[in-house]
């Protein structure tokens, strides 16, 4: 499962601070400041920008995480959102590499006194990459779609505020709403604007700097650079994203000069070998993603807040994660990262105690309790449910391991509910409001988290939308429905010739039109 308006421009300063650069890159990166570029706005904390003479080469960037297909606005799969969202398509409103909400195919927009009418004034000379001149009648049609009764938008019921949708000129959308909502632009963000009437796999469907150019599954992605882009064009001619089993083959595939970036380490194993390396900067920022084993909320003994605080409490989970990150990652307690503006520290309400978790199964009645985890293989996923499995030994709990692959998770966990507990990392920012919607896959139902979060979005102001959210984040720390491990760091290995790709990873989207190579 893999959600402000223009950002500031970063100094060297905070770059230095909020990324940890070792040694043989350091003098290069700090040499550069974090520019703020794109069409439509760019976010600010990138590693570099681009220098006069910078060379308009092909990146060449490596990841684990493959697309399980091309149709978005959808969930249960972030591998379209990292390499398409922003880069291919966009929609009217964009999450920035700040987690800021910027303008896109929407130049700006204006609300009614009373909230209940949002107009949006389009960008003008906008083409698909087929020509076709995009219009209003394109947003209507790919909104009305992500709130349509089939939809599968993990979005949908945040959008389903949206009543009415007018399109009174070609460069004018008027949404007509049920109430106030603070998160509109946001949650819009996730609506990538195609092509009325079209489907989603069109290969010319999108208005970003890159067009698509081709998908060789569990090989490659490429996009090559969009020439008559109505923004600020791509820095570079073309990226491909090659997509790996395991971190080995692709931190190999770095060393041996075929990749230019790596988005993101899972191991601190894996970083020996280019620390100390003039070839090689190393960046740590922030990430949006959290590993988490959930409950499905709605069967027994999951339905009882005892036994889920109790398997919460057998857990050591700063042992979990320094199992898999060593002295890298944050244990969390709740759904919330600490760049949202409503995390409040919930790491220790439920801090390991075994004595505590014997006590509340006792309490609960649960005695030879025994149940499945399902898991995506995979070699961090195996060290964690390992750790879980022996914790819940200690404490009289049996648990069978179940492992499976993506396509399976997204069928029998995320569709059809059918599991008992679950280990999944969610990189989605602002997911803490899934935990409002007891249809979503883990089943939690909450009639004050429900209520707290609707009237967050209708808020008259933006403090009484975060004070509500903070009653939200300890209402959910405390009662448990998930059993939140940690917050994943976000590590990336590039070759030192490559600056311009953003170190923190706060929007499931991986922006690469800064992206360049010196010399």
């Amino acid at each position: 499962m893999r959600e402000k308006y223009h950002a500031q421009h970063a100094t060297e300063l905070d770059t230095a601070r909020r990324s940890r650069l070792f040694p043989a890159a350091a003098l290069a990166l700090a040499a550069s400041l974090a520019l703020a570029a794109c069409g439509g706005g760019s976010g600010s904390t990138d590693a570099g920008g681009s220098t006069p003479g910078a060379s308009e080469a092909e990146i060449v960037i490596g990841s684990t995480n493959e697309p399980t297909g091309l149709v978005r606005n959808v969930g249960g799969s972030s591998g379209v959102s990292q390499t398409m969202t922003r880069n291919v398509f966009e929609g009217l409103t964009s999450v920035d590499v700040d987690g800021a909400v910027i303008p896109t195919l929407a130049e700006s927009w204006d609300a009614s006194e009373d909230g209940l009418t949002v107009t949006f004034h389009l960008q003008t000379d906008v083409v698909f990459h087929d020509g076709t001149p995009f219009t209003s009648a394109d947003v209507a049609w790919s909104i009305s779609q992500a709130i349509a009764p089939e939809s599968k938008s993990a979005r949908k019921a945040d959008l389903s505020v949206i009543q009415d949708i007018a399109t009174p000129d070609d460069a004018t959308v008027v949404l007509t709403l049920a109430r106030r909502s603070q998160a509109l632009p946001f949650y819009l963000a996730s609506v990538t604007i195609v092509k009325d009437g079209d489907t989603e796999l069109s290969s010319d469907n999108g208005t970003g700097p890159y067009r698509f150019a081709e998908w060789t599954q569990g090989d490659h992605l490429t996009i090559e650079r969009f020439d008559d882009y109505w923004g600020e064009p791509a820095k570079n001619i073309g990226v491909t994203f090659r997509f790996f089993k395991d971190t080995t083959a692709l931190n190999n595939a770095l060393l041996t000069g075929d990749l230019d970036l790596v988005i993101a380490e899972d191991s601190p194993d894996q970083l020996v070998q280019f620390e100390g390396n003039p070839d090689f900067t190393i960046t740590e920022g922030t990430s949006t993603t959290k590993q988490i084993w959930t409950f499905n909320n709605r069967i027994a003994p999951f339905s009882d807040v005892r036994v889920r605080q109790a398997l919460y409490k057998a857990l050591d989970r700063d042992k979990i994660r320094s199992a898999v990150w060593d002295s890298y990652g944050t244990v969390i307690g709740s759904m919330v990262p600490p760049t949202d503006d409503w995390f409040v520290d919930q790491a220790d309400v439920h801090a390991y105690d075994p004595a505590a978790a014997k006590a509340l199964l006792a309490e609960a009645g649960v005695t030879d309790l025994a149940f499945s985890l399902d898991y995506v293989a995979g070699d961090n996923n195996e060290t964690i449910v390992q750790l879980i499995k022996a914790d819940l030994a200690a404490v009289g709990v049996t648990l069978n391991l179940n492992p499976i692959d993506d396509a399976t998770w997204y069928q029998k966990i995320y569709t059809d509910k059918d599991y008992e507990t679950t280990l999944m990392g969610h990189v989605n920012p602002r997911d803490l409001v899934w935990y409002a919607n007891p249809d979503f896959y883990w089943g939690y139902n909450n009639a004050d988290v429900q209520q707290w979060v609707a009237d967050a979005d209708q808020a008259a102001t933006t403090d009484e939308q975060v004070a509500l959210l903070r009653k939200v984040n300890e209402t959910i720390g405390l009662e448990a429905p998930s059993a939140w491990l940690y917050l994943d760091p976000q590590i990336r290995v590039a070759r030192s010739d490559i600056s311009g790709f953003p170190i923190d990873q706060v929007t499931e989207s991986f922006y690469v039109a800064d992206i360049v190579r010196e010399g």
